[in-house]
């Protein structure tokens, strides 16, 4: 049996009346499916792409938001034998029509909104995409009934071996560090085959101690890879439920979410706790969460304070688990059974072999495994899944050299095996003779009251090389004037010292990121040569 069809076997081992899915809708909608349910609705869906004309190994792009359609279609996918490409529901044409041709998508699933937005002006330039299924009440009369076609369609047995080993999963990169073309990064799409589903359920019971029964809630999109790793094929194949929410995730919608909930691991952005944080201790206590036992978050760095903020205020201290696209599940994070350490991503977890590297040329010097060290972060190839990528440019630091994955983050790993988060490399900046990481800069600023967001790059320098420049964020009541600005000027120095404390602090509303919720920091960068050229940015 494919490792896709992980609904069939929780149904053969008596899980199909147990609960798979609660769907939460923006309007107050509340949706429960269960196992057995979940595996009609994909049986159907996969009946309806292969009278679409679905060929295994072919491309179906998902673009249809935080609804359940877009899991029903990753598991009919799946199950048709195709490859299942998650989508961000806001992305404009431009982006969109770049990631339909990169990945030959030959059936669109899609929302009624995005459609008109984004894909509508495109379709004419994808001659290879047969059909868009609309989801929504307005369908254009080019296009299909998503809901009407899934009701029509009749369940169907599973593929042949042979075709359910085509199926797979293309997720495109951030494109934070990929050289900008025409104003956007070039996208890169990286494709993995059914062998991660393993590796993603195993990491969620590494990571998070996930069992059967348990309620798991990803608040990523799901155009991004750690939903479909955590919001999707983990929980599912280790007979977990999925709470999947469509409401933006304010503040007071998590709290609110996780006191109505029985949510057991709650897997988020750290862009949401500082906006949590930033929203004061006192409404975070009026709410205590049902179930909660476990909190960690994805994406982005997580600095020290907010670990120490959510024991204090919610009972629950978050914790920082590291991976990348390329890797398909988590590689770094902290023993679920103990309390995490403040400021750092964790260890390796079982199987995953983790090292820091210099590189020399075209070789690599690997640091030694037994000592404290400083330098890149790699992964041994044959200890990650297989991928292929698509598309991308020369340039991106992400890379294979001497059998490891070089990652492009620059890490510390302390006297007891723990990984600390330093920067990007090309994020480095070149001040003074020093070489400085922007996190370990905008970590200290973030644990300041006032400070909701940071984000540091280097500006050039005629003495320097480069000056520390930060982007920074307030929290509310708090008033961005030179007051503050002395403020955190005194107290960088105080906790970072003179020479990897901040040049010049500017204040922003907000800061440029990803979907994801990575910060930009080329556009920071870009920000600051206009200004000395100048020139409105």
């Amino acid at each position: 049996m494919s490792p896709l069809l992980f609904l069939d076997s929780q149904c053969h081992a008596g899980r199909a009346d147990a609960l798979a899915l609660r769907w939460l809708g923006a309007s107050g909608q509340r949706r429960d499916v269960t196992y057995g349910q979940l595996l009609d609705h994909a049986s159907r869906c996969a009946t309806l792409l292969r009278e679409l004309g679905l060929k295994p190994g072919e491309t179906v792009a998902v673009m249809t938001g935080r609804r359940p359609e877009t899991l029903l279609a990753a598991l009919g996918i799946w199950r048709a034998g195709g490859v299942y490409c998650p989508l961000f529901a806001d992305l404009g044409p431009d982006p969109l029509l770049a990631r339909l041709s990169l990945g030959d998508a030959r059936i669109l699933l899609v929302g009624a909104a995005a459609y008109r937005r984004a894909a509508a002006s495109i379709r004419a330039l994808l001659p290879r995409l047969r059909h868009v299924l609309v989801l929504g009440d307005d369908i254009p009369p080019d296009c299909l009934d998503l809901r009407a076609a899934l009701a029509a369609a009749s369940p169907s047995p599973t593929g042949s071996p042979a075709d359910l080993a085509m199926a797979g999963m293309m997720h495109f990169t951030s494109g934070t560090t990929a050289p900008a073309a025409s104003g956007s990064a070039q996208p890169k799409a990286v494709i993995h085959d059914g062998g991660v589903v393993e590796l993603m359920a195993s990491t969620a019971r590494f990571a998070f101690g996930l069992r059967a029964g348990e309620m798991l809630w990803c608040t990523g999109e799901p155009g991004w890879i750690p939903h479909t790793a955590y919001g999707l094929v983990a929980p599912l194949a280790t007979g977990a439920a999925i709470l999947l929410d469509e409401a933006p995730t304010t503040p007071m919608r998590c709290l609110s979410v996780l006191e109505d909930e029985p949510v057991a691991v709650w897997y988020t952005t750290p862009t949401i706790i500082r906006n949590l944080i930033g929203g004061g201790a006192a409404p975070a206590r009026s709410f205590r969460p049902c179930a909660l036992r476990l909190a960690a978050t994805v994406g982005e760095p997580l600095s020290g304070d907010a670990v120490v903020w959510g024991q204090q205020v919610l009972g629950i201290p978050f914790r920082d688990t590291w991976w990348q696209t390329e890797v398909a599940g988590i590689a770094l994070a902290h023993d679920p059974t103990r309390p995490p350490l403040a400021g750092s991503m964790g260890k390796p977890l079982p199987g995953v072999r983790v090292a820091l590297v210099h590189r020399e040329g075209n070789h690599l010097s690997v640091c030694d495994s037994s000592a404290e060290a400083t330098g890149e972060l790699a992964l041994w190839i044959d200890s990650l899944p297989p991928w292929r990528s698509l598309g991308g440019e020369s340039g991106a630091l992400a890379e294979e050299v001497d059998g490891w994955h070089l990652t492009g983050d620059l890490a510390r790993r302390d006297a007891d095996g723990y990984y600390w988060f330093l920067g990007r490399e090309d994020d480095v900046i070149k001040s003074g003779g020093r070489r400085i990481g922007p996190f370990e800069v905008e970590a200290v600023l973030m644990s300041h009251p006032a400070v909701a967001q940071a984000g540091v790059v280097g500006a050039p320098d005629p003495r320097l090389l480069e000056k520390v420049v930060a982007f920074v964020v307030v929290n509310p009541g708090f008033d961005p004037g030179d007051a503050l600005r002395s403020e955190l000027h005194a107290f960088a120095r105080e906790h970072l010292g003179q020479p990897l404390s901040p040049h010049e602090i500017r204040f922003e509303n907000c800061l440029p990121r990803t979907a994801s919720g990575k910060i930009v920091r080329h556009r920071l960068r870009a920000l600051l040569l206009a200004d000395a050229a100048g020139l409105n940015f």
